[in-house]
């Protein structure tokens, strides 16, 4: 319980340090890599590691958090938190656990989180044995504290004279004891007391987190480890339900199979604006229609009992019209951004569709009775393509295809000045600057004014060590010459 203490302690103060009062940046891979560095630790002490290949996740995680030190991006930067938590959930669970079903994943997911706060009183409790028995200890060292408590007083007018002349004797001296009394008077002033207060608060509150999500782990009796047998509901669906939802959706997709292939994909080259406005009309319905289908798929291969050989067919037959919306949404959202230019939104929704055609394959393996382990694989897959949509400097992307959807055809094509000034950082200033060749003055002029604003905050802004970020220095350098 020491070492959980000290990881525990570790972790508190350096996460205080490292983001107290300050923007994110180089900090947040600092932390997640002492965080992995502690919880791997504390596994290989307590042998408690019962799957070595788990611990492949430790480099999607870096990954995430070094993208806080290498892009600017306020989006991502929100969602990365709750990915890289999400990330180091699921690696607990199958460091811990060598064989986790589809039904139970959920379930240890839970208890990984509800039982680190339950697992708090259990620090707590481990706590105060530890102040007793130190009491005990104490009592026998009073006198001697006492007594080195006198002689300390009756040492601190001697200490303060010959403080004061060693001060008045060397001016360099002096200012390192007059910096080092200012931060103490700045500390005990009323508003600054306050937040020191509130700072040691927040420490002990995640002290207690972090030990508690490491007793959760590493105990055998908390309710991650509890060792009464797992009582999962199995998911009990009648064959024929199941057989008569894929038969019905077959011929429904069927019918819009021929429908895509005789009129979007016949059309798919078309710049007419109406039919990339019919287009959009579908793109997100489709693919929430996609995410359904596999829902189905699942289903129909987790329900209690063998699948039979129909229940395949059919769910086989699903996945090849889920390729078929796959493609018409693709071609949709195709239509819709080249009439209407590139956003965020449009950019992941690519993303998305891409990740969903690459799962096709396993889903289909999987359904065959493929040895393949389908939680795995659509873990590892998310995670990749999650990962290279980070890497991409989805700001540059998004802001070079509009710059270069504009320059093919100045005279017809418009830019979204207003989107890119207010959805795209340090990332797209590189490609802001292309603007400044265009042939109308009135987007020249704006986008000017813009880079001039952001060079004067980029300079205007006073940055700790701990907010370091290379997007923000690069962009600076590409500013230099703006006047």
């Amino acid at each position: 319980m020491s070492l959980i203490f000290i990881c525990g302690i570790i972790l508190s103060i350096l996460q205080s340090i490292l983001f107290w009062e300050k923007e994110p940046g180089i900090s947040v891979m600092l932390f997640v890599i002492s965080f992995l560095v502690g919880f791997i630790f504390l596994m290989y002490k307590h042998k408690k590691i019962e799957n070595k290949k788990a611990l492949i996740l430790v480099i999607p995680i870096t990954l995430l958090s070094a993208t806080y030190f290498i892009y600017h991006n306020t989006l991502f930067q929100t969602i990365n938190v709750l990915m890289i938590v999400l990330l180091t959930i699921i690696m607990c669970i199958y460091t811990t656990k060598a064989h986790v079903k589809i039904q139970g994943f959920l379930v240890k997911g839970i208890e990984l989180l509800a039982g680190t706060f339950e697992s708090i009183s259990d620090v707590i409790d481990n706590l105060k044995n530890k102040f007793k028995k130190k009491k005990d200890i104490e009592n026998e060292k009073s006198e001697k504290l006492k007594q080195g408590l006198k002689s300390f007083v009756y040492a601190i007018p001697v200490i303060l004279v010959v403080l004061v002349l060693l001060m008045s004797a060397d001016s360099v001296f002096a200012n390192i004891f007059v910096n080092i009394f200012g931060e103490f008077k700045n500390i005990f002033m009323a508003e600054n007391f306050v937040m020191f207060c509130l700072r040691i608060c927040i420490i002990m509150i995640f002290f207690f987190t972090f030990s508690g999500f490491f007793v959760n782990i590493l105990k055998t009796d908390t309710m991650f480890n509890s060792e009464t047998e797992e009582k999962i509901t199995e998911v009990h669906i009648e064959k024929m339900t199941i057989n008569m939802i894929l038969t019905i959706l077959n011929i429904f997709y069927l019918i819009f199979s021929i429908i895509q292939f005789t009129s979007l994909f016949s059309n798919m080259n078309t710049n007419n604006l109406d039919y990339a406005t019919y287009a959009r009309q579908g793109f997100f319905q489709l693919m929430m229609i996609s995410f359904i289908n596999i829902v189905m798929i699942i289903l129909a291969k987790v329900n209690k009992g063998d699948t039979s050989d129909y229940t395949k067919a059919m769910s086989i037959l699903t996945l090849l019209f889920t390729v078929v919306i796959l493609l018409s949404a693709f071609f949709r959202m195709n239509l819709y951004e080249k009439a209407y230019g590139y956003t965020y939104l449009r950019l992941f929704v690519y993303y998305i569709l891409a990740t969903e055609f690459i799962l096709i394959l396993p889903i289909g393996l999987w359904i065959l009775d493929k040895k393949i382990d389908i939680l795995k694989w659509t873990i590892g897959i998310v995670t990749i393509m999650y990962l290279i949509l980070n890497f991409s400097n989805i700001e540059s992307t998004i802001a070079k295809r509009n710059v270069d959807r504009y320059f093919e055809n100045q005279e017809e094509n418009e830019i979204d000045l207003e989107y890119l000034f207010h959805h795209t950082g340090t990332g797209a200033i590189g490609q802001m600057k292309r603007l400044l060749n265009a042939k109308d003055e009135t987007v020249v002029k704006k986008v000017k004014e813009y880079l001039l604003q952001e060079k004067e905050e980029l300079q205007n802004t006073e940055t700790n060590w701990q907010e370091t970020n290379l997007s923000e220095i690069k962009a600076k350098e590409e500013l230099m010459n703006i006047k």
